[in-house]
Parts: structure tokens; C-alpha cells; sequence
């Protein structure tokens, strides 16, 4: 009917048959939640590019190579997408190692609002995040080892089911499900570290 918003599963059945317009409309859905990805991984290439930058440059990418995309499911869908958000970022680091360019010349380019979806990271009684505590978090997970990195950023930002993470991770899921509560307990650490009180 005009004027009625297609269903999650009439979008996804549409781009899985080459529709561009519903992947298009599926990847605005997902736009918060890649952007905050990006950010928490963007490492080096801050001083060079903005995270906005490089997730409208996957989105372009994903939409020009649309005929590759096969619907599994939703969860399979975001595994999808965030694994190519990985691959963006690789490419990234190392085009930007080859160019040798001049770090010290170069400015952050990401601003300096607080990271989005940061309220997934931290406890209901953070009621509010601010400009000091999505800073003080973006440091605590850049502190953590990549693994820790990785497993929260799939859990808590990305939402994927457990399964679906030991599966992309190459885990059992309760090796993956211990790991998280590893890496959460470290991510606390850290944000106290920094004087952020998570519970």
C-alpha cells in the first residue's frame, strides 16, 4: 500500500534480490550502530579520516556490490555488515601505513561528541552520556587488547546473539560468553581508572 513502510523481512527479501533502494534502507537503519563500531576501531586513521567518512564510504561500497549480498537472517545480516566494516577499516590502516604521511601535521578529524550508542557500554545508572564520559570511554576501549575490543564491540554495540558471535569469532559460545564477561570486567576497570562509575 502507498505510504506504508515496508517490514524488516519485505526489506530484506527485496535487497536479497538485488534491490538497492531496500538495502539502502536497511543500511540507514543500521547507521548509529556502524558508526559507533567505527569509531571504537578507528585507531590511527583518526588523524586522518573521520569516522563518518569511512562509514559512508562502506556504505557506498556495500551498495555497489549488492549483488553479493545473501539473506540468512537478520543476525547473519548484521554479522555481514559488521565484518565488512572490519574489512573497510584494514583497508584503511593499511593504505595509510604505505602513504607514510605526516602524523604530526595531521589533526584528529572526529569530532569530539560523546560516542554513540555509549549507553549500551555502561550500566542503566549512567543516565546520561556526556562529552567527558563518551571521551573517557572511547579511551577505556582503546586501552583494551584487540580481542576485548572486538567481543564487546560485537556484543554490546553490534547486539549479536552469542551464537552468531562464537560463529564469526571461531568460538564455542560459551568460550565466547566468558570472554565477554572478561573484557567487561577490564572495559570497568578502565572506565574507573578514569573516574567513570559504572554501577
Amino acid at each position: 500500500m502507498p505510504g506504508v513502510d515496508p517490514t524488516d523481512a519485505q526489506l530484506y527479501e527485496q535487497a536479497s534480490g538485488g534491490d538497492g533502494t531496500a538495502l539502502e534502507l536497511l543500511l540507514e537503519r543500521y547507521l548509529p550502530q556502524l558508526h559507533a563500531f567505527v569509531r571504537v576501531r578507528l585507531g590511527g586513521v583518526r588523524a586522518r579520516e573521520s569516522s563518518m567518512d569511512v562509514v559512508q564510504s562502506l556504505c557506498r561500497d556495500l551498495l555497489a556490490g549488492r549483488e553479493r549480498f545473501e539473506f540468512r537472517g537478520e543476525d547473519r545480516f548484521r554479522a555481514w555488515l559488521f565484518t565488512s566494516a572490519l574489512n573497510k577499516l584494514s583497508a584503511k590502516h593499511r593504505f595509510h601505513r604505505l602513504a607514510k604521511r605526516d602524523v604530526g601535521r595531521e589533526q584528529v578529524l572526529d569530532d569530539e561528541a560523546p560516542l554513540p550508542l555509549a549507553a549500551e557500554l555502561l550500566t542503566p545508572s549512567v543516565d546520561a552520556i556526556g562529552k567527558e564520559t563518551g571521551k573517557a570511554l572511547q579511551e577505556a576501549l582503546a586501552a583494551l587488547s584487540p580481542e576485548h575490543r572486538e567481543i564487546i564491540t560485537l556484543a554490546r554495540i553490534v547486539r549479536l546473539p552469542h551464537a552468531v558471535i562464537a560463529e564469526s569469532t571461531g568460538r564455542s559460545e560459551p568460550a565466547a560468553r566468558q570472554l565477554l564477561a572478561r573484557a567487561m570486567r577490564r572495559l570497568g576497570q578502565e572506565l574507573k581508572a578514569r573516574g567513570v562509575t559504572t554501577a
